[in-house]
């Protein structure tokens, strides 16, 4: 097998059956193996990113609970008249304003001290009585507020919601902007229970760490995070309370949970998210796109591996079935070769039960039968009819034909016998014509000639029988034709039509100029065809019928113009019966023939 590659020709069939069996082994590999890899991928990430979810959704739920906790804990704020007498500054007398305080201030206290996650409880009042409420300042719990935030974005969205629940997220105090400690904020509309009116508004300021521990409860083995959207993509809340700067987009019309892909900051991310109930918001999970497909790449160096090991496996079955074929072959073509130089005693010793044992054994047996047909044949017959012709051809030759019916035609004026005479001379021209020194294109003047001198005999041989007018477009006579497809159609013509009709007949043959073409005719008024007959040879022309007998030479006819010129010129066929027929002759005037010549 080595040999095979010691030699630099590619087209060895060995070569050729190693070279396809690699490369099919190649493509295959390959082909399976990114498949599996990115089965393996999008099944891994749907694994993943399915649990991933189900984290989110559970995290959901608790955070949900924690908001709804948040909620009902205000109402417990905007429901109180105390409250809501102390932002209207509705005071009876003095000793009524320290009452309502301390009852106030009593009762925010017994709330803060309930739950430890409040870190501030701000009550803005439209009036300007503001108050703020605080566990972990050592002063008193009742702390005037007169700071105007009317004008603020979080207070108008407060304002708007009318009543109902404004959560703000995770970040600094939107009051106290020195105090650098994330809080979660939310807030109500306080309204007057008895008039409606609005009095103010209630902010609370909540303790982080509880969302944000439950944040960070799972990190996706230390590759992504959880964040808080909302409707708007805002992030509202993060595990570090800071809200990261990430920028993506949601998918448009998402349902109510889901995962996505998506590149940020040039690295494919996976994104897990959930809509909350408690909040207009959506939690989302997010994960490093290299972190997730781990196991999928420890498949992909497996699917790696394994296709080398293939492949390597391959190659050396490639090497053994190229070389099985290589051997047989290469011991036959050097039996062949030495058939070729003359050795035909070469014989392959080889016994196989495959197809190559059935091509030595035929191989031996067509070499055994050409060295006795060499034997009989070429020896004894071939050296026979060699002498044969040569013996031929000293008898007769063109220039004996000639001369001897020269002589003929001679001795008949003599003799006075002008009937002999007339048609010797005319086969003697004719013969010089249609052997035109063996070329196979002669001028369309010499056909003219040579039509002349067959019409001549035939008048001698028909008496007269019919009447000829040649008509020949003068400048045609150098274009050169095939000169054998003229003469058979004005044969058929005589013999087919004019020698059946009683009395004498016409015999019009024309050479006409159509274009770039020549239109040759040959029209007789004999006695015509059937319609079934016409039919029946335009079918032979075309190719449909098989007919042999008299109409073979119109078939060879057509068959040679196609050939020589094309598809489009052959011959075309009128006839009516006991009226005549007519029979026109179309190809092209070249001035160089593409038929071929010989000389």
């Amino acid at each position: 097998m080595l040999k095979i590659f010691r030699r630099s020709n590619f087209a060895l069939v060995g070569v050729k059956v190693f070279g396809f069996y690699v490369v099919s082994m190649l493509v295959i590999i390959t082909v399976m193996g990114y498949l599996s890899y990115d089965k393996s991928a999008d099944i891994i990430e749907s694994k993943v990113g399915g649990m991933a979810l189900q984290n989110v959704q559970q995290m959901s739920k608790r955070i949900d609970a924690i908001l709804q906790g948040y909620a009902e804990r205000s109402m417990l704020v905007v429901g109180s008249r105390d409250i809501q007498k102390q932002l209207a500054r509705r005071y009876a007398n003095e000793l009524e304003r320290i009452e309502t305080n301390n009852a106030n201030a009593a009762f925010l206290a017994n709330l803060i001290n309930a739950r430890n996650d409040i870190v501030n409880i701000y009550l803005l009042g439209e009036r300007g009585a503001s108050f703020r409420y605080s566990p972990r300042d050592s002063s008193p719990v009742y702390n005037p507020y007169a700071s105007d935030f009317s004008n603020t974005s979080w207070y108008q969205r407060i304002r708007e919601a009318d009543g109902g629940l404004v959560y703000f997220g995770i970040g600094q105090s939107m009051i106290r902007e020195e105090d650098a400690t994330p809080v979660f904020s939310f807030g109500r509309a306080e309204r007057d229970v008895d008039t409606g009116e609005l009095v103010g508004v209630l902010l609370y300021e909540m303790d982080a760490e509880e969302i944000t521990s439950l944040l960070s409860e799972i990190d996706y083995d230390g590759s992504g995070i959880n964040i808080l959207i909302d409707k708007d993509g805002g992030i509202v809340g993060d595990k570090d309370g800071i809200l990261n700067a990430i920028q993506f987009d949601m998918p448009a019309n998402r349902s109510q949970q889901g995962m996505f892909s998506r590149t940020v900051n040039g690295e494919q991310k996976l994104f897990v998210y959930n809509r909350m109930d408690a909040a207009d918001w959506t939690l989302v999970g997010m994960m490093r796109g290299t972190d997730l497909d781990k196991e999928a790449r420890n498949i992909r160096w497996y699917m790696v591996t394994l296709g080398v090991f293939c492949l390597s496996i391959g190659i050396l079955l490639a090497v053994l079935i190229a070389s099985s074929v290589h051997r047989p072959l290469h011991r036959m073509i050097r039996a062949m070769r030495k058939a070729k130089n003359g050795d035909f005693d070469a014989r392959i010793a080889d016994k196989r039960e495959d197809e190559f044992g059935y091509l030595f054994l035929h191989f031996n047996d067509m070499v055994a039968r050409i060295k006795a047909l060499i034997n009989e044949l070429y020896v004894q017959k071939l050296l026979e009819q060699e002498l044969q012709l040569k013996m031929l051809g000293s008898q007769i030759n063109a220039h004996f034909l000639y001369n001897t019916l020269d002589s003929v035609h001679w001795i008949a004026r003599i003799h006075k016998v002008d009937d002999i005479s007339t048609m010797v001379f005319g086969l003697s021209k004719y013969l010089r014509l249609s052997l035109s020194e063996g070329m196979d294109e002669v001028q369309i003047g010499r056909i003219v000639q040579l039509i002349d001198s067959y019409i001549l005999i035939q008048k001698i041989r028909y008496r007269d029988k019919f009447a000829l007018h040649l008509h020949v477009d003068e400048s045609l006579a150098d274009y050169r034709v095939l000169k054998s497809i003229f003469q058979p159609l004005v044969e058929n013509a005589i013999y087919h039509g004019l020698e059946k009709k009683p009395g004498k007949g016409r015999l019009n043959v024309s050479f006409l100029r159509e274009g770039e073409c020549l239109k040759f005719t040959v029209v007789d008024d004999g006695q015509g065809m059937t319609p079934e007959k016409l039919a029946e040879l335009r079918r032979l022309l075309r190719g449909d019928a098989d007919i042999q007998g008299s109409h073979f030479a119109l078939r060879n006819i057509n068959a040679q113009i196609r050939i020589a010129y094309g598809a489009q010129y052959g011959i075309e066929i009128e006839s009516s019966y006991g009226q005549g027929t007519s029979v026109v002759l179309t190809i092209p005037l070249l001035a160089d023939s593409p038929a071929k010549r010989t000389g």
